[in-house]
């Protein structure tokens, strides 16, 4: 196996954490914001083992089928790491024997660990959001006898349990290095970007449907105390549901996108239905676009976002899967189809976009929203990114449309 190197100058943060992390003996775990290059500095951790250990294994810990494909074109590509010396692990696929770099999906792993970490060789343990491992069932893939721990996160911290200090300090260590969005954007790491929220219409049965569950929450919530009531979530996630099916996100999806026709484009979805529905839209008018969701076989799925990473494609159109991981600094515009009431998801995809590139003078970020509870939550967003973006308001009519 020829020696895998960098093909990329460090930042003077991931200098700078990498030296923290040693002098923690070689455990912890990186706070760095979505777009900040986590996935680049645990590859320069990586080649401090490589030069200071005998022939190393090293096994990285994944949350979703996503990240493993992220990962394996990020060794390949920017690691310089040959395929052969890679093992892919998830409930798909479980090589007969460990490679030097292994690829788990954690919830495989945890009843995998001991072969993936089979033999002599001292081994390094990464776990990309480290956060998704904070469980008692994960827990058991954190086991084992390695020579350094690597924990990465934007949000390590669990909000609402204790199960960052029971589960995941214990194993991989305290949080050694923090970098948040605002020291990223100062730092020209990530591009300065204009936020715009796309105010637009419920069709009649969607809002009289939307109503009639606030209204139900309501007098729910004046019978519990509290959120931790199992009918008060149903009834919460029916009318998030409601509201991320809305009609009209597709077709305003597909006309942001015709605004910005040759730039290259993200779309989020919620639904894997819907985004099917924008890609075809968006196929029939002639767009060079592309799909990516867990539905898609892995060689093929791969392939169609490395020829979006490539330029192949200009638009990709995709679900939850690429909440995490994406590292393509070209894209100029996301359009964010379904929102969410989830701040770490939220960070994760307007990370998307925000990486600097010579080929883009600031990046777009749309997100469409239809209802009150989702413009209360980008109100306090806009507050908290005033500094590093350009907030807009618009709104359209179905008639506009």
């Amino acid at each position: 196996m020829s020696t895998p190197a960098l093909k990329f100058e460090p930042r003077d943060w991931q200098k700078n954490a990498l030296a923290a992390w040693e002098q923690a003996g070689r455990r912890g775990i990186a706070k760095v914001v979505t777009g900040g290059g986590k996935t680049i500095f645990a590859e320069l951790c990586m080649s401090l083992v490589l030069k200071s250990e005998e022939a190393p294994h090293f096994v990285i810990l994944v949350p979703t089928i996503s990240l493993l494909d992220q990962w394996t074109l990020s060794l390949e590509d920017e690691f310089g790491v040959s395929p052969a010396d890679i093992a892919l692990w998830s409930g798909r696929k479980k090589p007969k024997e460990p490679a030097t770099f292994n690829i788990a999906v954690i919830n495989s792993a945890r009843n995998l660990i001991g072969k993936i970490t089979g033999g002599d060789h001292p081994t390094m343990l990464i776990v990309d959001e480290v956060h998704r491992a904070a469980s008692a069932q994960n827990a058991k893939a954190l086991e084992g006898d390695f020579v350094a721990r690597l924990g990465l996160s934007a949000t390590p911290e669990r909000q609402f349990d204790d199960l960052f200090e029971e589960v995941l300090k214990p194993r991989i260590g305290p949080i050694i290095f923090d970098y948040d969005i605002i020291a990223a954007a100062k730092d020209g790491i990530l591009s300065r970007f204009e936020a715009v929220n796309v105010e637009f219409e419920l069709l009649a049965d969607e809002a009289a449907a939307y109503n009639d569950l606030t209204a139900r929450i309501a007098r729910r919530r004046a019978m519990v105390s509290g959120d931790d009531d199992e009918v008060l979530e149903a009834l919460l996630r029916k009318r998030a549901r409601v509201s991320a099916m809305a009609t009209f996100r597709v077709p305003l999806s597909v006309r942001l996108c015709e605004q910005h026709k040759g730039a290259r484009t993200l779309i989020f979805h919620e639904d894997i239905g819907a985004a099917q529905n924008i890609f075809q839209t968006l196929i029939s008018r002639n767009h060079a676009a592309t799909m990516y969701h867990s539905k898609i076989a892995g060689p093929r799925r791969r392939e169609n976002l490395r020829m979006f990473k490539k330029g192949i494609f200009d638009v990709l159109v995709c679900c939850r899967a690429l909440d995490e991981g994406l590292n393509i600094p070209e894209v100029e515009v996301a359009i964010i189809a379904s929102s969410t009431s989830s701040m770490r998801q939220r960070i994760q995809r307007l990370g998307r976009v925000l990486r600097p590139h010579a080929s883009k003078n600031k990046a777009t970020i749309y997100t469409l929203f239809a209802t009150g509870a989702e413009k209360d939550r980008l109100a306090a967003e806009a507050i908290a990114l005033q500094e590093i973006a350009d907030i807009r308001w618009a709104k359209v009519s179905r008639a506009d449309g």
